[in-house]
């Protein structure tokens, strides 16, 4: 089920045929996560492409041997380290389950296997890469002009009960601003929304 769901997320992109979904079922593969583990460490090679079933993930860097949260992903989202997967070269960011989930992988040798059985494969490789980086384009002109407020909302917005999943020390060091500063924020809010 998990399987054909995915097919159906990609159809909705570019119309698959029935050889290339068998090829895309024998090469993906159903991973059941636990909340705390990691999928990847900073200083690995990302070997794969994830699409979220059902969970929730954080990208973090460590800096100076402090954690860093990058990104975050849930349900319906790819999920990778973009620099690393792309280069197959050691990266800085690593991967966490921050809520139980099901994610199908792909990894890197399969992704560049079904680029040639078809071109319609490397159709959607790029349909996707286009998705994520209209999405960046828009964190970016939020993050670069909005102020911390602003920001938590968009986030809030992106990723609606995020702040029941994701520690506000996590929460904080993606918007860039401290766990104090947050939990200024957060009061402010609740006093205006009475």
């Amino acid at each position: 089920m998990n399987i054909n769901y995915f097919i159906n997320q990609l159809q909705n992109r570019v119309q698959l045929n029935e050889q290339w979904q068998v090829e895309l079922k024998t090469r993906t593969k159903v991973v059941e996560v636990k909340k705390g583990n990691c999928l990847l460490y900073p200083d690995e090679i990302c070997k794969h492409v994830y699409f979220i079933r059902s969970g929730f993930f954080r990208t973090f860097s460590t800096v100076n041997g402090i954690e860093e949260t990058v990104d975050f992903a849930a349900a319906d989202h790819f999920l990778t380290s973009i620099p690393s997967f792309l280069t197959q070269k050691n990266g800085k960011e690593g991967i966490i389950c921050e809520m139980d989930g099901i994610l199908l992988k792909l990894n890197f040798n399969d992704i560049l296997a079904l680029e040639d059985l078809s071109p319609d494969f490397l159709k959607l490789h790029n349909l996707i890469l286009q998705e994520y980086l209209l999405l960046l384009n828009q964190e970016k002109n939020v993050y670069r002009t909005a102020n911390a407020t602003q920001k938590y909302r968009f986030l809030c917005k992106q990723y609606p009960g995020i702040a029941n999943i994701i520690s506000h020390k996590n929460i904080a060091s993606y918007l860039g601003i401290t766990p104090p500063t947050l939990s200024n924020l957060l009061k402010d809010l609740l006093t205006k929304d009475k």
